[in-house]
């Protein structure tokens, strides 16, 4: 084995390691919310304090709405693997149901149009 295959195996195990922790961030993300929602059963005041951004510095996002959505999502990531586990051609409306359900968002969220938008965007270079 060459220098180059042994560094596209130590690069696809990394690849692998991100996608693992990414899930398990979503996952954390997702019990943490549950989390909010019954503390704030017993405490109607009560609300959840937005972890600390990195990019304090920057100005405002304007879709901060969806800043909050994708938050560790690697987009194009997710869309390749949600059309390699369909089989099939899908929707981008079907990728953005999928997406809000694996960070946790109802089915009818009122932003599903704006995650679709999102997602076609990922496609439109293929």
């Amino acid at each position: 084995m060459g220098i180059a295959d042994e560094l596209k195996t130590k690069r696809a195990e990394i690849g692998e390691r991100i996608e693992a922790i990414r899930k398990e961030i979503a996952e954390m993300e997702r019990q943490q919310a549950a989390l909010d929602a019954v503390i704030a059963i017993y405490e109607p005041d009560y609300a959840a304090s937005a972890p600390r951004s990195r990019r304090s510095g920057r100005k405002a996002n304007p879709n901060g709405a969806l800043a909050e959505v994708f938050n560790g999502i690697d987009r194009r990531s997710f869309v390749l693997r949600k059309l390699r586990e369909a089989g099939r051609p899908i929707t981008t409306s079907d990728c953005a149901v999928a997406l809000a359900k694996e960070v946790g968002l109802p089915s009818d969220d009122a932003r599903l149009g704006q995650i679709g938008n999102k997602v076609s965007q990922v496609l439109d270079p293929f």
